[in-house]
């Protein structure tokens, strides 16, 4: 009996790279899926609370990049894997904020860039992406009206992390920089308001800053002791100014 010859098998298709099984679902799956990193539990107020709204455009903006500079399914899907890495290393190395609240763990708006991991030219094309500028604008390319507000808040951050670093990772996180942020917002609004071009903001707010600087130096303590290491203390009802003498004992 004549045996019968087998078909030979189908050559096996490498699909990789048909990137078109990335559908618009597929990827606003995986949006989720990272910013499930920070919101494990989002509640139906989602879709509302500017935290997480903004959260997810540095996602998307950040997905968007990673589908636009891979070729291959399993390139983009490793190039997700390390935002997600990265976002739970940054997270790993904060206070964790209360339960109660299940976008506390989101950085503020300032901080934002620097948590995602965004380089300048990234921060600036995501600015231009996230509040676009009128087209019909004559304004020139150094206008101050091209500052947007993730770029205004990038410079508080910036005049703060370089004259005024925080002495330890909780300072943000329980009011011990708060005296220090509210001057340089101060400061940051001045620029805005007295300046006529760009460079000249980012002149006036670095002058400015530098100033504070140095008055609070002049002063006798570096700002760390004067205005860090000795916040307000809250007991109770009572605020006891932490180096003061305690509260009297006949109250």
């Amino acid at each position: 009996m004549e045996a019968q010859s087998s078909s030979p098998s189908p050559p096996i298709v490498d699909n990789n790279r048909d990137m078109s099984i990335l559908t618009p679902k597929v990827r606003a799956f995986m949006v989720k899926k990272i910013a499930s990193v920070l919101v494990p539990f989002p509640d139906v107020n989602a879709p509302y609370d500017n935290r997480m709204i903004e959260l997810n455009e540095y996602i998307k903006y950040m997905e968007r990049k990673a589908f636009e500079r891979v070729q291959t399914r399993d390139d983009y899907y490793t190039q997700l894997a390390k935002i997600i890495l990265r976002i739970y290393n940054q997270r790993m190395a904060r206070p964790k904020g209360p339960d109660n609240d299940p976008y506390s763990n989101i950085p503020l708006s300032h901080e934002m860039a620097d948590f995602m991991g965004l380089t300048e030219e990234e921060l600036e094309e995501f600015d231009r992406e996230y509040n676009p500028q009128d087209p019909d604008s004559d304004d020139e390319e150094d206008s101050k009206t091209h500052l947007t507000r993730q770029m205004r808040l990038r410079v508080i951050d910036k005049l703060q992390s370089l004259l005024f670093p925080a002495p330890d990772p909780f300072a943000h996180y329980d009011g011990r920089m708060d005296n220090i942020t509210n001057k340089l917002k101060q400061i940051e609004a001045e620029a805005f308001s007295l300046s006529e071009d760009r460079d000249e903001y980012y002149n006036i707010a670095s002058l400015k800053a530098y100033r504070l600087q140095k008055s609070l130096k002049r002063k006798g303590e570096p700002y760390v002791e004067q205005m860090v290491k000795h916040p307000a203390v809250v007991t109770g009802c009572e605020i006891v100014e932490a180096g003061c003498s305690s509260l009297s004992e006949d109250n």
